[in-house]
C-alpha cells in the first residue's frame, strides 16, 4: 500500500515522498512546526556561523597586510574595502539561509492531513485501499487510457478523488474500530452494549459501502484490462500482411485457409475492441462524480 494524497496536493510533494519519506508524519500526529538551522541546531549553526566570521576576518587581515607590502596605499584601501564588502555580504547571505525553513520540512508541514501513510490504516483499511490504489493505478497507465479512448470517463480527474474519498472514510473506519476496542476492554455490562451495539452496525454498514466501492473500481480495471488485451491484439494483428507475404514465400502452394482467416479476425477483432470499449466506459461512467 502507498500514502494517498488529495488531488490538489503538487506533484513535487508526491515526489518528495519518494527521496525523503521520513519527512511526513501520520494524520493523528501534531502538525510539524516550523523548521529552521536555529530551530533544530542552534548550537551547531552558532558555532559554524562564529567560525565562518573568524575565516572572513582573519583572511581580511592577511589580505590586508600583503596588499599593505605589496600594492599603494590607495590601491589596497579600495580593495581592502570591496573585500570586506564581499565578506559581509556572503555573511547576510548564510544569515539569511539559517533562519530559512527547510523546502522539504515547509511542504510536509504545509500539506498535512492532505495526504495520508500506510500508518494512518489498520490491516482492515489497509487492505481495502490496497485494492483500490491497484485499481486505481491499472486504469490510468492502461494504453487505452493513454491514448484517449476513455476520455468521457475523466479518469484524471474522477479516479484521484475517488481514491481520496475512499481513503478518508477508511481513515475515519481505522479510528472508530480503535475506539470500540478500548471501550470494549473489560468487563462487559449492558449499558455498554447497548451504546456499542448501534455504533457497530453502523461501521460495518460504513465497511459494506467502502467495499462496494472498491468492487466497482475493480470491476472498471477488469473492462479496462479487457479493452488493453484487444487493443494488443489489435496490434498483433496489424503484422498480418508480412505472415501473409512469409507464407507466400515459403508454401505458395500450400494451406491457404490461414490466410484466408486473418480477414475473418480482423472483423472479429474490431467489434470485440469495440465492445471491450464501450464496457470499460459504461463501467468507469458508474464512478462519475456529481455535477
Amino acid at each position: 500500500m502507498e500514502p494517498v494524497f488529495a488531488p490538489g496536493v503538487p506533484d513535487q510533494v508526491r515526489r518528495l515522498y519518494e527521496r525523503r519519506p521520513e519527512l511526513f508524519v501520520a494524520a493523528d500526529a501534531p502538525r510539524p512546526r516550523r523548521q529552521t538551522s536555529w530551530s533544530a541546531a542552534p548550537g551547531s549553526t552558532f558555532g559554524t556561523l562564529l567560525v565562518w566570521i573568524g575565516v572572513c576576518v582573519g583572511g581580511w587581515i592577511f589580505a590586508l597586510i600583503v596588499m599593505a607590502a605589496t600594492l599603494p596605499t590607495a590601491v589596497a584601501g579600495w580593495i581592502s574595502v570591496a573585500l570586506a564588502g564581499v565578506a559581509v555580504l556572503a555573511t547576510g547571505g548564510i544569515v539569511v539561509k539559517t533562519m530559512a525553513e527547510d523546502r522539504g520540512h515547509k511542504a510536509v508541514r504545509v500539506q498535512h492531513r492532505k495526504y495520508l501513510l500506510p500508518e494512518d490504516f489498520d490491516d482492515a483499511a489497509g487492505a481495502l485501499l490496497g485494492r483500490a490504489q491497484r485499481a486505481v493505478k491499472t486504469v490510468l497507465e492502461a494504453t487505452v487510457t493513454r491514448r484517449g479512448l476513455l476520455d468521457d470517463v475523466k479518469n484524471e480527474l474522477v479516479l484521484p478523488e475517488q481514491l481520496w474519498d475512499i481513503a478518508q472514510v477508511l481513515r475515519e473506519q481505522t479510528v472508530l474500530r480503535a475506539r470500540q476496542q478500548d471501550v470494549a476492554r473489560g468487563m462487559a455490562t449492558a449499558e455498554l452494549d447497548a451504546v456499542l451495539g448501534p455504533q457497530r452496525r453502523a461501521l460495518a454498514l460504513s465497511v459494506d459501502a467502502i467495499r462496494r466501492k472498491v468492487d466497482l473500481l475493480d470491476r472498471y480495471a477488469d473492462r479496462v484490462r479487457s479493452a488493453d488485451a484487444a487493443l494488443r491484439a489489435e496490434a498483433a494483428l496489424s503484422d498480418g500482411d508480412r505472415y501473409i507475404e512469409l507464407l507466400a514465400r515459403t508454401e505458395p502452394a500450400g494451406d491457404t485457409s490461414l490466410v484466408e482467416g486473418f480477414a475473418d479476425e480482423a472483423n472479429a477483432l474490431k467489434d470485440t475492441l469495440t465492445r471491450s470499449i464501450n464496457a470499460a466506459r459504461d463501467a468507469g461512467k458508474t464512478l462519475a462524480l456529481p455535477d
